[in-house]
């Protein structure tokens, strides 16, 4: 697609961690609009300078700005003048009041939103909407069990209505936003979020012969990715006789929780390796995802295995039922609990040695479902916006 040059696009990420897989889709497009000649700044709560993925935005020309480190000696000159009026959810927060002044001073031709959930930037959508700027929401995840109280409600009916475009990664998730705000969204689509494997060839299957390994890929945040769930199954003697090894891969604020936990319920077959920057390594010497999650957008860390040809067993919530056939390209828990889990890794287990065909029916069907370059797809669509 042809589109002008030179066009102000700022993308604004409330992810409240050093980086997350939600903001792998807002990071790729700004790289894509930096390289076409667009100018492209950054917001984003709190920012790690020595990121890898803050420095490669950074190399493209963009700068990346913590939020949390805005400017306070210059609040009380703008605090009478900027967003005058009643702000309905929040108390006006001195930060807010600076991004505004900001955002006010480059007149960014759309601003893009990306959330870790389908509120939590509700904040900086709101200030796009009293200032009149065009401006798009991602929402990468919504919560059955997490829904807007009555105060922030009415903002969030308001805000996802004006926006040009309200992204969702999955039709759970958008279903689900509109159910929390009673109305239906006419300018919603979905999105899909890009993906760091290759799509042109399947890695060659592991050997058995040592026993199986499931990965389980995610951040240690227990509220969301349930580890503790899977652990719980793992420490039955069943498992802990079979020749089942799991590793836990990523960061987050549960790793001791967890790491004491399996030693507390003495689970000797499994590891915490921590993260890993390239994620075929750990497909190449591993045989399935294990996701027990409590609640999920689109899972990356699934899309990713079924490209690398591997099965996931992973638990029915968010989008995931929307990728993966039950028994035939995975295995779906009927809920994110005890006993759902260890049934669906009972039938996992059972079918074990057609784990290499079921991951190559997954690798088939991941191709179908997701596009080529989800990136580029987005980038059009936000081009088209401003068009």
């Amino acid at each position: 697609m042809f589109f002008d040059r030179g066009k102000q696009l700022v993308f604004i990420s409330s992810c409240p961690e050093p980086w997350g897989g939600s903001e792998e889709l807002w990071a790729s497009a700004a790289h894509i609009l930096a390289e076409k000649g667009q100018k492209v700044k950054a917001y984003k709560t709190l920012v790690v300078d020595r990121h890898s993925r803050i420095l490669k935005l950074q190399s493209s020309g963009i700068p990346v700005v913590d939020i949390y480190r805005l400017n306070f000696s210059r609040q009380l000159r703008y605090l009478n003048r900027i967003i005058p009026g009643r702000w309905q959810f929040l108390p006006l927060d001195p930060i807010d009041i600076i991004l505004a002044h900001q955002l006010k001073k480059l007149q960014p031709d759309l601003v893009v939103i990306s959330q870790g959930e389908n509120f939590d930037g509700l904040r900086f959508a709101n200030i796009c909407f009293r200032q009149k700027l065009s401006y798009v929401i991602i929402c990468q995840k919504a919560v059955d069990c997490y829904w807007p109280h009555d105060e922030i409600r009415p903002v969030m009916q308001e805000v996802f209505r004006s926006a040009k475009r309200c992204f969702f990664v999955a039709e759970h998730n958008l279903l689900l936003t509109e159910a929390q705000i009673g109305e239906k969204l006419n300018n919603a689509e979905v999105v899909r979020n890009p993906y760091c494997v290759s799509r042109s060839n399947l890695l060659p299957w592991c050997d058995i012969n040592d026993g199986l390994y499931l990965a389980c890929v995610g951040r240690l945040f227990i509220y969301d990715k349930g580890q503790d769930i899977l652990l719980r199954v793992l420490a039955q003697e069943k498992w802990k006789k079979r020749k089942l090894y799991v590793n836990f891969f990523g960061q987050g604020i549960h790793r001791e929780v967890l790491v004491g936990m399996a030693k507390y319920l003495n689970i000797t077959n499994v590891s915490f390796p921590g993260f890993i920057e390239d994620i075929t390594e750990v497909w190449r010497h591993h045989h399935a995802l294990i996701l027990p999650s409590r609640c999920e957008g689109l899972p990356l860390a699934l899309v990713e295995a079924m490209m690398c040809g591997r099965l996931g067993i992973v638990t029915d919530v968010g989008g995931i039922p929307e990728i993966i056939e039950d028994n035939l390209t995975g295995f779906l828990a009927a809920g994110a609990n005890f006993h759902a889990l260890d049934e669906a890794m009972e039938r996992a287990w059972s079918q074990r040695y057609e784990w290499e065909k079921i991951g190559q029916k997954a690798a088939r069907s991941i191709r179908n479902i997701i596009k080529s370059d989800p990136s580029e797809d987005f980038v059009t669509r936000l081009m088209e916006i401003i068009s």
